[in-house]
């Protein structure tokens, strides 16, 4: 493959990410690393193997409304079979009640290995850089 495809595809598992963890679905979440991924996840942030993630994501998003994360900014390098990437994140984590609502902003830091055609996330470090909690604006619909 050219490095252009490789970025297209690194672009694409980390935006399937995004994806994946805004529709709540654990497997496409799954799908998107290798089975011995450590990842940093959480408030406080901790880092953690693959399994504990996806044993940790369900229950915390599942107390929440709706979420959106956004990613931008990709970057990668290439080494062969493996890449160092990032990509700047924007989350918003809207409360159940629909209250209020967190913005996360911050970057992730991704080593990944190619997997045939596509790319797996081997290690992903979240560099938080802001997190601000706001309520509705008055008279905002819900």
């Amino acid at each position: 493959m050219t490095e252009a495809v490789d970025a297209v595809a690194i672009m694409t598992v980390q935006n399937a990410y995004a994806v994946a963890i805004d529709r709540r679905d654990w497997a496409a979440l799954r799908d998107c690393f290798t089975p011995d991924a450590t990842i940093s996840f959480g408030m406080p942030l901790r880092v953690g193997t693959l399994a504990e993630f996806l044993d940790w994501a369900p229950d915390f998003h599942g107390r929440l409304g709706r979420t959106l994360h956004q990613v931008s900014t990709h970057q990668a390098v290439f080494q062969e079979q493996v890449a160092v990437a990032s990509c700047y994140l924007h989350a918003i984590l809207v409360d159940a009640t629909r209250q209020a609502a967190t913005s996360v902003f911050g970057r992730y830091d991704d080593e990944l290995v190619r997997a045939g055609n596509s790319w797996k996330i081997r290690q992903r470090r979240f560099r938080p850089t802001w997190l601000s909690t706001t309520a509705p604006a008055e008279g905002a619909r819900s």
